[in-house]
This record gives structure tokens, C-alpha cells and sequence, in this order.
């Protein structure tokens, strides 16, 4: 009766029926213990585990299909610990035994020692099967270790394994992880009979690599071949549909997963990040206000998305509603928001999110240090960005970028070290990458002005106008009482030495520039 209800998959009812069974019989033998602790492993059930691990221990002569049971339902309930304890009282190891243990490693993230363990396995002379090789396999994979996962895969070819799917599927995460996709897809090639759990590989291996077309190309492929898409599947798909801004596409996947009912939270949050990439932002608000089990990254998805299609009140609401709403938001919330704080000068919600990131320990991600840094430069706070700069550990060329671009915003770049020449090199270069960028013209002028060449100096300005640029050199924003007001400063050369200064705030009429008394709309706003 017990392997009837495993062999359906019916675990909870093993549990039941055995406590049941206990009233009745107190002797077990070691084939209930056996499915018993299959069940447990499957239901993550550690008390009960350890309670059948006591019985077990009383009755004695457990024989090895017992003992590997153990050590797979401690592995499986992450107490690796014990798991290893059982492992070593196991007299005579077999494959059986060697690979629960390895796999409990890989699974546990300890992936090292399931490699070091291999080595002991390779010396008792315990030949590997296809199960060992695939936890390997995985473990290399986990740890980026390509030179180790192509011997694993030589010596399985070697050894005459038959791949099965949970080798090739392995295989193919592993070259995935390594970078190495063209591998990745030969070993796909050479498997005699896919299925669906190779397809999905191959197609998250294509999207996550960056090669989306080709993870649509498969996809497409299987479909017709008879392939229905899991929820994996699915995300992948939405993914690529969402790299390449292909809307058609993921509208269709979207309608086939409601077809096959699939909607969980990891398809609903890529529905939600393909929509907003493919700036169908209210299709993603209607998604995810749909998604009833909300999880972070729902979450950071819309907040995303938000930004994204310039929403930035939206996802500033949303972000207090997801605070109001008890969801701590982690490195990936935080960025978001110092974004769009960024892009909008907000300075005080920015200041309130950097205590929060050293509250939380987030300083140590470089993601969350640029992004500060990016908000006070943008703030014109240069000396913030600065502190911020010089206390990061780890920097990115975004990093080092977004330094440099913020002192170039509050004119103390390219001058700061009296490097003309270099200055000079490097605006010649941004004109001749973005020759319509009026901010560069204005850049290189005041170098040569700064030097005192006049004639250098107007020959920049002349190429600008002639180019008929007028798109103001540089601002930073500053956060006002009531709202967030662009201030610009313009700084023209009249003769040498001699300067006029003009502020420009937004028009209350037309919203645009209003330069001293006259607006850029002309006889329209002229008495504001």
C-alpha cells in the first residue's frame, strides 16, 4: 500500500497511512523506512525525516538503500551536516551511495566539496553512472569551472555513458554558464531524442546568453515539432520577446500560457518586464495588479517598467506602496529607485534610500554605489559623489564613468589636472561619436577658453551654430519645496574675459524655457 501511493506520487498520504500502520505494528523493516524517507524527501519533511532516522538507529541493521536514503533526505532538507555523518558510517559504498552524497554538495551549493568527493569516489575504483556525472557536471557549471566540465564530459564519452536527457540537459546549463554557447548547442545537436526538459535548456541557455533570435528560432521549432511550453519555458521565451522589443510574439506566448495555464509568478514577471521593454506599459500594469502572489521581484519588474517609459511618479508610488505594503525592497529596488530619483533630481527620496542601503548593507553592491553616485552627481552634489566613489571597494567602467561624467557636469573634468591636450583629445572624439550633441561643442569651447585660445574657442561656437545646435550643454537638478525645477546656467563668451550669466526656469504658462523676461514660445507667453 505505501509503494502504491509513492509509485502516484501521493507522499503526504505515505505519511498518514505510516502513522496509521505505527498504531497497529510496532516492527518496520527496511522497505517501509525506505519509502518513508523517499517521501520525506520529496516533502522536504526534516522532523519527520529525523524522527524515522531515531527508528531506524533503535531497530538497527539498516541495510544501504536505508543508509543512502538518509543521506539523500538530509541533503534534500539542507542539513548537508548530517547528510555527510550517515554518508561515513556507510560501510560498503556503491555508486548508489557516492552519487546522493556528491549530488547533496551540488545541491547545497557546496559544489567544491562534491568534486573533491569524486576524487575519492575515482580512487574505491566505484565506477560513475550517468547521474553522478550530470551532479558534476552541474558543479562545474555552478562554479564556472569550463576546464573541469569539458574532462567530465571527455570522460563520460570515454567511459561509453549513454547521455540520457539528464546528462545532456546538465551539460548544456554548464557550457551555458561557461559562455560557451556553441557547445552548448553541438551537445544538443548530438542528443538522439529531445525532450522537453533539453528544449527549455537550450532555449534559456540562448536567451540568458544574449542570443534571443535564436531562442525564438528553437522555440518556434518545437512548437511545431509538438512541444508545449512549461512555465520555464515560457519566461525564457518572454525574455527574448522582450530583448528583441518584439510585442506580436510575446502578446502570443502570453495567450498560449493562459491557454495552458500557465501563470505563475515567474511568467507573470516576465510578462510584466516584456511589456514594459516593449513600451506597453499599461499591459504590464494590468499583469502585474493581476499577479495575486506578489513577490519582490514582481515588484522591482514594475518599478522597472516605470522607469523605463519615463513614468516616474508612477514608479515613485509604486515604490512607497510597496513599502506601505511590507515588502522590503532589496539591491535591485534600490537601483531602480535611485534612478529614477536620478533622472528627476529627487533628492531627499535618493538621500533616504542611501541610509537605507548602508542600514541593509547594500554599499558593498556595485550597482547600488554607481547609482548614488549617479544621483548626487546629477544633483550637482559632486562632493558626495565623490565620498561615495572613493568608498567603493569594487568599480565598474560605470562606475569610473559616471564619476567622471558627473564632474564634467559641474565643469571640473578633462581642467581639474591642467591636461588641455588630453581634454582636447577626448571632446574631439565625443563630437566625431555624437556630432549632433550641442553639450560636447559647448565642452570643447570652454576648454580652448580656459586656455585663453579665443579664436579656437569661436570657431567651436561658429561650427554650432552653423550645425544650428541649441540644445542647452548641461544642467543639474535641484529639488525645489513644492516640485523638481530644471536650473541651467549658460555661460557666453561676449569679449576676452567678459561673461554674461543667464538662468532659465521652466515657463508657468507653457512649461518650456523662459530666458530672463522672453519664453522660447515667443508672443505667447511674453507677459509672464
Amino acid at each position: 500500500m505505501l509503494r502504491w501511493y509513492f509509485l502516484n506520487d501521493l507522499h503526504w498520504e505515505i505519511i498518514r497511512f505510516y502513522k496509521c500502520m505505527r498504531k497497529c505494528r510496532r516492527e518496520h523493516d527496511n522497505v517501509v523506512f525506505s519509502i518513508m524517507l523517499k517521501a520525506c524527501c520529496e516533502l522536504r519533511d526534516f522532523d519527520e525525516g529525523r524522527k524515522l532516522h531515531c527508528l531506524v538507529v533503535k531497530m538497527g541493521s539498516p541495510d544501504s538503500y536505508v543508509l543512502t536514503g538518509l543521506v539523500d533526505m538530509y541533503a534534500k532538507c539542507g542539513k548537508i551536516g548530517c547528510s555527510r555523518e550517515v554518508f561515513d558510517e556507510i560501510v560498503d559504498h556503491n555508486v548508489v551511495s557516492w552519487t546522493s552524497m556528491i549530488a547533496g554538495y551540488v545541491q547545497n551549493d557546496c559544489s567544491e566539496e562534491g568534486l573533491i568527493l569524486f576524487n575519492r569516489m575515482r580512487e574505491a575504483l566505484v565506477e560513475s553512472n550517468q547521474y553522478t556525472l550530470g551532479s558534476l557536471v552541474t558543479a562545474c557549471g555552478k562554479l564556472g569551472a569550463l576546464h573541469q566540465g569539458k574532462w567530465v564530459h571527455g570522460y563520460a564519452i570515454k567511459k561509453g555513458i549513454d547521455f540520457n536527457s539528464c546528462l545532456v540537459t546538465a551539460l548544456v546549463d554548464m557550457y551555458v554558464k561557461c559562455a560557451v554557447i556553441k557547445d552548448a548547442r553541438s551537445v544538443f545537436d548530438e542528443l538522439s531524442c529531445i525532450d522537453l526538459v533539453s528544449w527549455t535548456a537550450m532555449i534559456v541557455g540562448y536567451s540568458q546568453s544574449g542570443h534571443p533570435t535564436e531562442a525564438l528560432k528553437l522555440f518556434i521549432k518545437g512548437k511545431c515539432d509538438g512541444f508545449l511550453p512549461n512555465s520555464t519555458t515560457a519566461a525564457s521565451v518572454l525574455s527574448a520577446c522582450a530583448q528583441l522589443g518584439n510585442l506580436n510574439l510575446g502578446r502570443s506566448v502570453h495567450a498560449l500560457g493562459i491557454q495552458l495555464e500557465i501563470e505563475d509568478n515567474a511568467v507573470g514577471n516576465a510578462l510584466v518586464d516584456m511589456y514594459a521593454k516593449c513600451l506597453a506599459i499599461e499591459d504590464a500594469k494590468l499583469v502585474f495588479e493581476k499577479t495575486m502572489e506578489k513577490d519582490v521581484i514582481s515588484w522591482n519588474s514594475m518599478i522597472s517598467g516605470y522607469s523605463r517609459n519615463g513614468c516616474v511618479s508612477e514608479a515613485l508610488k509604486l515604490f512607497n506602496r510597496m513599502r506601505f505594503n511590507s515588502y522590503p525592497p532589496d539591491a535591485i529596488t534600490v537601483v531602480g529607485v535611485l534612478s529614477v530619483c536620478a533622472s528627476q533630481g529627487v533628492l531627499q527620496t535618493g538621500c533616504s534610500l542611501h541610509a537605507y542601503s548602508v542600514q541593509e548593507g547594500f554599499m558593498a553592491n556595485v550597482y547600488v554605489g554607481t547609482a548614488l553616485l549617479n544621483l548626487y552627481a546629477k544633483c550637482g552634489d559632486a562632493k558626495s559623489a565623490r565620498e561615495i566613489f572613493d568608498g567603493m571597494d569594487d568599480k565598474s567602467t560605470i562606475t569610473w564613468s559616471s564619476m567622471i561624467s558627473g564632474y564634467g557636469m559641474q565643469g571640473e573634468s578633462s581642467i581639474l589636472h591642467s591636461r588641455l591636450d588630453l581634454g582636447q583629445v577626448a571632446a574631439r572624439r565625443l563630437l566625431d561619436l555624437h556630432p549632433t550633441e550641442s553639450c560636447y561643442y559647448v565642452l570643447l569651447s570652454n576648454l580652448y577658453a580656459s586656455d585663453g585660445r579665443w579664436f579656437e574657442a569661436n570657431q567651436v561656437r561658429e561650427l554650432m551654430i552653423r550645425r544650428r545646435l541649441s540644445k542647452s550643454p548641461g544642467h543639474s537638478l535641484v529639488e525645489m519645496e513644492t516640485d523638481t525645477d530644471l536650473f541651467s546656467a549658460y555661460v557666453h563668451n561676449l569679449v576676452e574675459e567678459t561673461y554674461l550669466v543667464s538662468v532659465m526656469f521652466p515657463c508657468s504658462v507653457c512649461g518650456r524655457g523662459l530666458d530672463l523676461i522672453l519664453c522660447e514660445t515667443g508672443d505667447a507667453c511674453r507677459n509672464t
